[in-house]
């Protein structure tokens, strides 16, 4: 939640009247405010997702404060930009780690609460994973193909839940480390458009379904 997307959509799951686990790995000060303007409705939730036991741990923690998760919103991404010949194994298994690995313990182990009240699991994907062919984000792109097959996998592991996969083009976020001058040639996804599209999802009845939005 301490970034790009998360940010924006955990200040409009606040607005709307959601208690919001707001997760953050290193920049804990970005949610300061959020804790400040409401106070019954958040909880921080440190956690580096590049290892499953603290995963676990996470759980162990939300449970302990009494929470019982409805909804989960699997946001957290990193990107490996680079040509082919810099590309290594660790390259790739540092991406994957996040963008694959994660929210499937994510969704394993959060999963059964979600499923018992039938709320929603929304994957954060890439239309770079249905049409888009670039070298340079190879193993983003990878990443984001298994994150859109875990989605069909676990609406049919969890059949009272909502789990969707929404593939949003680009969005101005830090992980593009592009110069502001070709920013401009770009038509990004607009922060509120791509909300929106989320809080949708949150209500949604239909499940399995991988949607682009551009």
């Amino acid at each position: 939640a301490s970034g790009g997307l998360g940010l924006h959509l955990a200040s409009q799951l606040l607005e709307n009247g959601y208690f919001v686990l707001l997760h953050y790995f290193k920049q804990k000060e970005v949610l300061n405010d959020f804790i400040k303007k409401y106070p019954n409705q958040t909880l921080l939730v440190p956690c580096d997702f590049r290892e499953e036991k603290n995963i676990i741990a996470m759980k162990e923690f939300i449970e302990s404060e009494g929470i019982t998760i409805h909804h989960l919103i699997n946001n957290a991404a990193i990107d490996h930009v680079s040509n082919l010949k810099e590309k290594t194994e660790e390259s790739f298994l540092e991406v994957f780690r996040i963008n694959t690995l994660a929210p499937f313990h994510l969704m394993k182990y959060f999963g059964p609460s979600i499923n018992t009240y039938g709320g929603s699991i929304i994957n954060i994907s890439s239309d770079n994973a249905i049409d888009r062919y670039d070298e340079v984000t190879l193993e983003y792109d990878l990443s984001k193909i298994g994150l859109n097959h875990l989605t069909k996998i676990f609406a049919n592991i969890y059949p009272n839940a909502k789990v969707n996969a929404i593939c949003f083009g680009w969005l101005d976020t830090k992980m593009n480390k592009i110069p502001e001058d070709i920013k401009k040639e770009i038509q990004f996804v607009p922060f509120d458009i791509a909300t929106k599209k989320v809080m949708e999802y949150l209500k949604t009845r239909e499940t399995g379904k991988i949607e682009i939005v551009r």
